[in-house]
Parts: C-alpha cells; structure tokens; sequence
C-alpha cells in the first residue's frame, strides 16, 4: 500500500460560514456543493469564479444530488426535494419526521441503491436522543440505532459490505455489516475511538482503498484510519473545528473540508474558521451516489 503524500491545506472559499456542513462533489457537473446550517444558506462552487449562494427558507443540514438534477435535503424534522430555477428555490416536502421538539437532522448520505440515510442530533447536546435513520422508501424511514446525543457521518466501504456512522459525543467510529439489496445493518461494533485531544469526529469519508477519514470537531485535523481501525495518518488544520469532508476535483484526489466557525473568549474569531479548504492527496476518493 503505497503511503500517503499530502499537500498542505489552504483555503479554497472564504464563504464566513457559522456552520459550514455536507460537503458532496457531484462528478457529472463538476460541482462542490455545501451547506451553511446556521445561516440558512446554500452554496455551488464550480470555480473560484463561479460559486452562487442560496439563501434557504428552511434551516437545512444538507443539499445531496438526485438523479434528475435537483437536490434531497434534511430539515429540522422534513425531508425536502429542491429545484433552483432561475435563482430561485423551490421546495416539495417528501415526509416530516417526529422526533423530540429540541431534536433535528444532521448528516446525511445517500447510498450505492440510491436511498436516503440520516442521522438525528439534540440540538442543545443534552439528551442522547439522536438517531440513525434509513429511508428505504422515502415515506417509511426505519429508525435502526440511537442512544447518542449527535449522529453524524455515513459512508460505506468500497466493497459496499461494510457501512460507518459517527456518534460525536461517543467520540466513535462504529463498523457494521452492511446488506446492499435490503438496507440491513448488523454485527455493530467499534472501528475507532477518537482520542480526546483530537477533539470528537464529526463527518467522515472513505477512499477507493478503504481508509477511512474524519473531520475532528475542536481537534483540528484530519485523521485518516487504515482498515483495521488503526490510526494512518492525522493532517493538521489552520483551523480548530473541521465539520465534514468529501473527495473530489477532476481526478478524484481533491479532500475538500468544511468548517465552522469560533470565537474565543475574547470575542475574536480565529482566522479562517468558517471557510472551506483543500488538500491534494495521491489517493482517490469514491464517486458520490445520487438519490433515485
């Protein structure tokens, strides 16, 4: 396995997000498409140049591509399909979801078959009442774990035998088996634990060779996990809170990481929180899925 060579990260957009969330890269267009959750706002990148802001009616926690050129994304408590025609956003809700009132979604990710995944959070990170959906039909989710205050990350193995999810506040990387036809997990167990001062993992990816990646929320880097759950390599960061990651770029070999941003306890915000970086890598990542 050859080792990994990285570049240094530097900023990619200076967009001052609050909460920058769910970076995906969707190959077809050759976009970079985010979320601000916090601001309600929605961005396009295709080049430094061209990169449009949205602002959301509805607080949304991420923006995926579907097959037919529009977007899925979670609300506090829906699941919405969005059109942008014309500059304008236009707005369908597929299923409203009941939850406790100070619950919403976080991350999201669509899988190999086309269908949503979603994780839950307690949006005051009190009660450990996030979940891990699935929506195997859109209009009957099937709640399959919680017992954790924030669900985040999703991603599944190159093989599509082996599926990941994040619990932030457990400060986990869990592992399941993962039946691609049926949507089943089972034989659940720990694949990482993030030590703490790397701070809690947040969004996560996996390459084309399985490694695993995570963004460590206040810890300020990239840890990249060889298949065994053993730590490879961890990447530095200009910034202190990273949210999420995804590869892409022509060949694949782009990380692109969002963050968040923070203000000390002097009122000042660390420079560049809140804006999106790259690093170049001499791995690629795996395409994105589109919803069906």
């Amino acid at each position: 396995m050859k080792k990994l060579i990285h570049s240094k990260p530097n900023v990619l957009i200076k967009c001052n997000a609050s909460l920058a969330e769910g970076p995906i890269w969707n190959h077809h267009t050759r976009e970079l498409t985010f979320v601000d959750i916090l601001k309600k706002n929605i961005f396009i990148y295709k080049g430094k140049k061209r990169i449009k802001k949205f602002k959301s009616r509805e607080m949304i926690s991420n923006f995926l591509p579907t097959k037919n050129n529009c977007w899925i994304s979670c609300g506090k408590d829906k699941v919405f399909k969005i059109n942008i025609d014309n500059n304008k956003i236009f707005y369908k809700k597929l299923i409203s979801i009941k939850h406790k009132k100070d619950n919403r979604f976080n991350d999201a990710s669509i899988d190999s078959e086309g269908r949503l995944w979603a994780s839950t959070m307690d949006e005051k990170e009190v009660s450990k009442s996030g979940n891990l959906f699935f929506f195997k039909k859109i209009n009957s989710p099937k709640k399959l774990l919680g017992n954790f205050i924030i669900g985040n990350g999703i991603d599944w193995s190159p093989c599509k035998k082996k599926l990941y999810f994040v619990a932030s506040d457990k400060r986990k990387i869990y592992i399941f088996n993962y039946e691609k036809r049926a949507g089943k997990i089972s034989k659940k167990k720990i694949f990482a634990r993030i030590p703490s001062h790397n701070g809690k993992p947040d969004g996560l990816c996996v390459d084309s060779k399985g490694f695993v990646w995570v963004a460590c929320w206040d810890g300020g880097c990239i840890i990249r996990f060889k298949i065994n759950g053993e730590i490879d390599q961890i990447i530095k960061l200009p910034i202190s809170r990273p949210t999420s990651i995804c590869f892409g770029g022509k060949n694949l070999n782009t990380l692109f990481i969002t963050s968040a941003k923070k203000i000390n306890k002097f009122n000042k915000t660390e420079k560049n929180s809140g804006n999106i970086f790259f690093i170049k890598t001499n791995v690629k990542g795996i395409k994105t899925n589109f919803y069906r």
